[in-house]
Order: structure tokens, then C-alpha cells, then sequence
């Protein structure tokens, strides 16, 4: 009787050890030490989503199932770098980190600009305080969010 229940916790044991690679292997952000932010659109109807890690490869992988097929990990050959919208897709920012504050605003202009030349819009003397409020919106949606998550 003793040896079945060795026999039995030994199979639930490699069980449970094939579970946990297979989640591993399909959800990598198990492993991955990582923040991710949805700002959803406001005057302009289109999202922006915010990930930050250092894990290129999952980064890479992140926009590759939800925005655009063709990234490659070279495509993170930077500090930060914003994807542009694809068939109505949410804009994605990734930032290897969010300390920089100066680099967090360079991204967010990027994604600002994407959203508003979606929405059909240039930047004029006209459109400027638009464009303006966009920036303070993804600014003000990413810290609100951010400083939730820490």
C-alpha cells in the first residue's frame, strides 16, 4: 500500500512538473518580470498599450501575437520603441524600462502622432491644442496606471 502511494504522488509530481512547462512554454510572462499598461482611446478611439521589460524576446513575441507578425527582436534594438497601429489595432509602446521619464515622453509623442494621423489628422496651428491634450491624456493615463502597478 505504501509503494502506491509513492507510486501515485510520484506520477501526480510529474504531472504537475509537465503543467508547469507547458504553462511556461505558452504563457511566458509567467516567468517574465514585466508591466503592462492599457490606455484605452479617449476623444480618438483608438488604444495604446504600454509594455515594459527588459525581456526583448518577450516583448518581441507580445507584439508579434497582437499587433504585427513581422517584428523581429531586432526591432528592440533600443532602449524603448513605439509600433505603429496595423489594421486597427491598438498602438503598442514597448519600454525596456520606465525610470526615464525624458525616454517615456519620447514614446508617447510617437504613439500621440500615430493615433491622430489614424484619426485623419496633421498637425497644425489649428489642430495643435488637439494634439496637445493627447499627449497630457497618454501621460496622465500611463503614470495613473504605472504608479498603480509598483
Amino acid at each position: 500500500m505504501t509503494l502506491l502511494k509513492y507510486a501515485i504522488t510520484f506520477m501526480l509530481g510529474i504531472i504537475a512538473m509537465i503543467f508547469i512547462a507547458y504553462m511556461i512554454q505558452t504563457h511566458p510572462q509567467i516567468t517574465t518580470q514585466s508591466k503592462i499598461v492599457f490606455i484605452s482611446g479617449s476623444t480618438f478611439d483608438m488604444d495604446v498599450t504600454v509594455i515594459v521589460t527588459e525581456d526583448t524576446a518577450y516583448a518581441a513575441q507580445y507584439v508579434r501575437d497582437n499587433l504585427d507578425s513581422t517584428v523581429t527582436s531586432k526591432d528592440f534594438d533600443a532602449r524603448a520603441v513605439t509600433f505603429g497601429p496595423v489594421e486597427g489595432k491598438p498602438i503598442i509602446i514597448w519600454l525596456s524600462d520606465a525610470e526615464d521619464k525624458g525616454v517615456v515622453a519620447h514614446e508617447l509623442l510617437h504613439a500621440m502622432l500615430y493615433k491622430l494621423h489614424w484619426a485623419g489628422m496633421e498637425l497644425t496651428s489649428e489642430t495643435e491644442e488637439a494634439f496637445a491634450y493627447e499627449l497630457q491624456y497618454l501621460t496622465n493615463q500611463f503614470y495613473n496606471q504605472i504608479n498603480k502597478i509598483q
